[in-house]
Order: structure tokens, then C-alpha cells, then sequence
């Protein structure tokens, strides 16, 4: 049910320190687990899930059964949320039965999860509301017993909002296994940002020509900037390589990763899961 497809580890035992920051992030087909000391990497799992979970509490006991970082930090803990089903309403327009009523309308209504909400900065004047199932948030207090939470949309805005080295058409995309988050910024303001399925390298074009297009602009007048799942040489970048000629990997420094890490993958492979935390 929860596979660990990816581990690295420091080469003396974890010790729970001051500083030391525990991070969990939940996808409907992965979690990720991280400790980081300030921006050093000290420890990565990853964990790939079947697509038929009926059972998030074997979930949990599955992974944290397979853990070496759950099962041993008892610290606070960043959990980050990436799931679909996610909205981003103006201030103005919003309240608790507004919001119920936004996500019902897009994704249809559902009595099994509960609606959580993040604020993003002042000047944006945007909430950004989302379901989590409710089985994830009970296991989630059943296991970490401090801990805050919110959607990986929020913090992935955050820092797009706070970066002054944008061009004038920018779009992110991170890529996990099965889906990939796209995100456009037009002058420095954020124009859209969406999770899309994918199960061909077709597919991810599509929906990133799409965007472009509905925006009124082309691949030729946008940097793309890459990190995730995508290998250098892999059909997916070398079909992305044809329509961008502005493209550049989202690199995390070496010196900030566990050695081991470089052997089997690249700097960007890791950019999503230490480097989206506000």
C-alpha cells in the first residue's frame, strides 16, 4: 500500500535538536518526509501509495512502520497538504458557507472531509481554501501530536510572491510521480496555479500549452523553471526542450544535500521537498 522508493540518511543516528524541523508532506500517491537544520538536508523519505486507499490509518501505520525519521522524531511538525481539490477566493467574497459552497460547485459535494483555509499575503488579498479528507487529519493528530499544517499551494505562492528575479512570463512546474503542479506569473503576479494528472509526457505539454494559451502568450516568450520528477534526458524534458527555449532546472545548492543523494538523482529532484516550506 506505501512503498518507500526513495531514503537517504546522515551517517551518525538522528538526534532530536533545537532547530531541527520535521516535514510532512501528504499527496493522494505519495508522502514525503524531510528533516532539515536550517537550510541543510538531513534526512528524505519518500513513499509512493496504491491508487485505491480506502484506509488512510494503514496508511500512516504502514509508513510509520517503514520510517526511519517518524518513528523516532516526536518534535513539531510542518505537514504540507497537495491535494486537488483547492480554490483560491477573494477575501471580500469569502465566509464559511461561501466556501463549502465554492468547492461543492467545482468539485462536487462530498460529506467526508473537512474544509481548511490559508491566507496568503496582504497586498495578494486571497484565500486559498481546500478539502482534506477527514481520515488524514484524524491520523494526523493521532501521530503528531504538535504539529501545523497547511496546502503546499500556499507556501509554493509565498515564495513566488517574495522572489524579485522573475521575468515577465514565468511558469514553475514540479513534477511528482503521476502529476505535476504548473504555476504562471505574469509581471510578478500570480495568473493561475493547478494541479494536472498526467500519464504521457504528451499530456503535460498539452496542459502547459493550454495555459499559455489562454493567457494570450507563447512558449517563446516564457521561462520555464523546472524541479521534481524529470530526468535531463528523459522524454518529458526533451519534448519541453522543443517548446521552451527559456528553461532552467530549480537546482537546490550540493552542499545542502546528503551525499548519496547525487548519486542516483539531480539537485532539482529534491527542490520540491525542502524548499517550498515559508
Amino acid at each position: 500500500m506505501a512503498r518507500k522508493t526513495m531514503a537517504f540518511y546522515p551517517p551518525t543516528p538522528l538526534l532530536q535538536e533545537q532547530g531541527r524541523k520535521l516535514r510532512v508532506e501528504i499527496g493522494s500517491l505519495y508522502v514525503a518526509c524531510s528533516i532539515t537544520d536550517k537550510d541543510q538536508s538531513l534526512a528524505f523519505e519518500f513513499f509512493e501509495l496504491e491508487n485505491d486507499i480506502n484506509d488512510w490509518s494503514d496508511v500512516f501505520f504502514e509508513i510509520k512502520s517503514n520510517s526511519q525519521i517518524l518513528n523516532k522524531y516526536t518534535g513539531s511538525v510542518d505537514i504540507l497538504y497537495n491535494f486537488q481539490e483547492v480554490l483560491l477566493v477573494p477575501m471580500e467574497k469569502l465566509s464559511s458557507a461561501a466556501a463549502s459552497d465554492y468547492l461543492t460547485l467545482i468539485y462536487g459535494d462530498s460529506p467526508k472531509y473537512e474544509i481548511k483555509h490559508d491566507k496568503l499575503a496582504d497586498p495578494l488579498g486571497i484565500i486559498m481554501i481546500y478539502r482534506v479528507k477527514t481520515s488524514i487529519i484524524d491520523q494526523a493528530v493521532r501521530h503528531f501530536h504538535l504539529f501545523q499544517a497547511q496546502h503546499l499551494y500556499t507556501s509554493i505562492i509565498k515564495r513566488l510572491t517574495a522572489r524579485t528575479d522573475l521575468p515577465v512570463n514565468f511558469l514553475k512546474v514540479q513534477v511528482y510521480p503521476y502529476s505535476f503542479i504548473a504555476v504562471l506569473m505574469i509581471n510578478q503576479q500570480l495568473q493561475m496555479i493547478q494541479t494536472f494528472a498526467f500519464k504521457t509526457t504528451e499530456d503535460v505539454c498539452f496542459y502547459l500549452l493550454s495555459m499559455l494559451k489562454e493567457h494570450g502568450i507563447t512558449p517563446a516568450e516564457t521561462q520555464i523553471e523546472m524541479s521534481g520528477f524529470i530526468e535531463p534526458h528523459g522524454d518529458l524534458h526533451r519534448r519541453l526542450q522543443q517548446l521552451f527555449t527559456n528553461r532552467h532546472f530549480h537546482n537546490l545548492p550540493e552542499e545542502s544535500l546528503l551525499p548519496g543523494m547525487l548519486e542516483e538523482y539531480h539537485p532539482h529532484t529534491f527542490t520540491p521537498f525542502f524548499n517550498t516550506v515559508a
